[in-house]
């Protein structure tokens, strides 16, 4: 949400980073290697600048209730218009359901991939139902427990109430001014069932939740980058080991060696811990996971005290860089529509096959919803009583009787 006096977000968030990060300075002592010739990892996986930066969730399971309650909080030093030095300011507040944890950062990442899949047209993001997006996220859980709905749904529900608070954190080209914005993910989640006491695992594929109007302007103005591993890599790893490569890969696009105070890099992933030496630890502990999983972007890391300050900083040595692309996923490309391609999956599973997947789009696009839903009603009435040698041509033929009784033309 925005302040009314404030720009329209479309023009706010086509400026958006304007700023640049200036880094702290550490010691002259690091060295800063050669990059790597090893060809470019697997792209598939992209994610958004400023939450890959920015504290979203809590990873530890015992989090007191009273830190519960209070915004997530960052703040650094960047270097804004004429070098002047700008300090900016990130909180983040949670909603009715509290914060979020290991599995609503795995459905926060599934969502993003979904929606850059569908091209970012519109304002929903079409998740099918909650079994697809459960399977999307693990795959090998074919069965998923009444348990796993309940969770889905309860981490869509706190994605939902995430209320961002930025100061200085965007720059206005054309008013010259820095823009501080109030703004949210989500908006409304919506499911569907064939029947009123029907459960999860029987809701029809036309699940969605709505990209905020900050979010879809971010996505089609600035877009999101590749992280340079793929989404089973990702899915793969522990929940600090996916927060830390997500940063890394964005620090990675541009630098070949990052380095960072420790006690500030805990505070953006959050680490909260009770010690500092535990906050170097876990950093430690996460790094490595990154190493022992083969994350191509990371080749070493290590710990060196500066010695101007005496603090702990942790350095990361590139391997891979992150290959940048601004073409979108080829299954995005055939449906313009995302409503459109849901109705040719359900077309595809009624029959048994994908075959002519652009003769379904045709139809889809042509009939709607409504008449598609009541031609592939009309043809499971028909399988049950009558030996459908082939299904395609069959509902062929019931698609383009509704488009004559309707005036509508299939040519």
């Amino acid at each position: 949400m925005r302040n009314g006096a404030l720009q329209r977000v479309g023009s706010i968030a086509r400026e958006v980073l304007d700023v640049h990060v200036r880094p702290r300075t550490l010691d002259e002592s690091l060295t800063r290697p050669q990059p790597p010739s090893r060809a470019a990892a697997d792209d598939t996986g992209r994610y958004d600048f400023d939450l890959a930066e920015f504290p979203l969730f809590r990873y530890a399971k015992r989090a007191q209730a009273s830190r519960d309650s209070a915004p997530l909080t960052y703040s650094d030093t960047i270097t804004g218009k004429n070098g002047q030095e700008v300090r900016r300011e990130w909180k983040c507040y949670a909603g009715a359901f509290g914060f979020g944890g290991a599995t609503t950062q795995q459905v926060l990442y599934e969502l993003l991939q979904l929606y850059i899949s569908q091209g970012c047209r519109g304002s929903q993001i079409q998740f099918g139902t909650p079994r697809a997006l459960l399977l999307q996220i693990w795959p090998d859980a074919r069965n998923p427990s009444l348990k796993d709905y309940t969770r889905l749904r309860r981490d869509l529900d706190i994605l939902r109430g995430y209320d961002f608070h930025c100061r200085n954190a965007f720059w206005d080209r054309t008013r010259q001014a820095y823009v501080d914005m109030h703004w949210r993910l989500f908006g409304d989640v919506c499911y569907f069932r064939p029947r009123s006491d029907g459960d999860a695992q029987q809701e029809l594929p036309f699940g969605f939740i709505e990209a905020s109007s900050v979010l879809q302007q971010i996505a089609r103005m600035r877009g999101f980058f590749c992280l340079g591993f793929s989404s089973a890599l990702f899915h793969s790893l522990k929940p600090l080991e996916q927060r830390l490569a997500v940063y890394l890969s964005k620090k990675f696009v541009s630098q070949v060696v990052h380095q960072r105070y420790v006690a500030d890099l805990g505070r953006a992933i959050p680490i909260e811990a009770s010690r500092p030496d535990n906050v170097r630890t876990r950093l430690g502990q996460a790094a490595q996971g990154l190493l022992d999983r083969g994350v191509p972007t990371l080749k070493r890391y290590g710990f060196e005290k500066s010695r101007r300050t005496g603090e702990w900083v942790i350095v990361f040595e590139r391997n891979v860089r992150p290959k940048q692309s601004a073409r979108m996923p080829k299954r995005g490309a055939l449906c313009l529509d995302p409503e459109v391609e849901l109705l040719v999956n359900e077309i595809a599973q009624q029959i048994g096959s994908r075959d002519d997947v652009l003769w379904w789009t045709k139809c889809a696009e042509v009939l709607g919803p409504d008449l598609v839903y009541q031609g592939l009603s009309q043809f499971r009435d028909a399988r049950n009583s009558l030996r459908i040698r082939s299904p395609g041509a069959f509902l062929t033929r019931i698609f383009k009787d509704l488009a004559r009784l309707h005036g509508l033309s299939m040519e």
